[in-house]
């Protein structure tokens, strides 16, 4: 899968410019390792210089000055101090957007990752054909984000919100209440009829409720737990929503 393929995806989406759009974080205490996956940052992007790549030695590090726009953050979770699983963690209860790649040497944490929504693992040692198939997946991902919105035209007034930002939904008193890392807008729409403009990251666990798959932290029998929120989920649902979650996570080890 050659550079040229993610260059028409940038151009389509409008963010092919001078200007640095994609902020890349790599948290790693190895020097080495550090370097390693810069070059392959760097042999990824080749010559067109619309990223910056932020350097973190440890988990305290990057916590401390954590950046205002990163979009994708290389997590090494074995390191002195705070392994990378803790500081995950930590980055969730303020930080939903930033996509994680994990890399590791071993498989200990992969259930945990679900926690923390990691969008990959990557095995050390990395190889770099790996490392741009994964690398393209993610960039991709991102550029749809920030340009994927939900539109609704609700009487007098246009609502747009972008589909990553929406945590969840649900029906209260014949209005939709949309949930989102910012606040809520509440719109007069069945709940039937808005399921049919999400996209499929959206799934309806339970008959006033929708949720953002990407957006869970933790899930039980009964419950769905986003941020402080807990959504129930309905009984003939589940199976239904098991499946859903396979899609999401299947490919997540690299």
């Amino acid at each position: 899968m050659g550079l040229y393929k993610y260059v028409v995806w940038w151009r389509e989406w409008g963010i092919f410019m001078n200007d640095k759009n994609i902020f890349i974080g790599v948290c790693e205490d190895n020097s080495l390792h550090i370097n390693l996956v810069k070059g392959y940052i760097d042999d990824f992007f080749n010559e067109f210089h619309n990223y910056e790549v932020l350097e973190f030695v440890s988990g305290e590090d990057l916590l401390s000055n954590y950046p205002n726009n990163i979009d994708l953050l290389f997590l090494d979770i074995q390191m002195n101090g705070l392994n990378g699983m803790d500081v995950a963690r930590r980055i969730r209860e303020f930080d939903n957007n930033v996509e994680i790649i994990f890399t590791t040497s071993v498989l200990d944490y992969v259930c945990e990752g679900y926690e923390v929504n990691a969008y990959r693992y990557m095995l050390k040692p990395i190889e770099y054909n790996i490392f741009k198939n994964n690398m393209g997946k993610c960039i991709e991902n991102i550029i749809k984000k920030k340009n994927d919105f939900l539109t609704i035209n609700d009487k007098s007034k246009l609502i747009k919100i972008k589909f990553d930002d929406i945590l969840y939904i649900e029906t209260s008193k014949r209005q939709l209440i949309i949930h989102t890392i910012n606040g809520h807008e509440i719109i007069k729409m069945s709940i039937r009829k808005l399921e049919k403009l999400l996209n499929k990251d959206f799934f309806r666990c339970h008959n006033s409720f929708i949720v953002n798959l990407e957006k869970i932290n933790k899930i039980d029998v009964s419950d769905i737990y986003i941020n402080n929120a807990t959504i129930p989920i309905s009984k003939h649902r589940r199976k239904q929503l098991k499946a859903r979650l396979i899609e999401v996570l299947g490919d997540k080890l690299c």
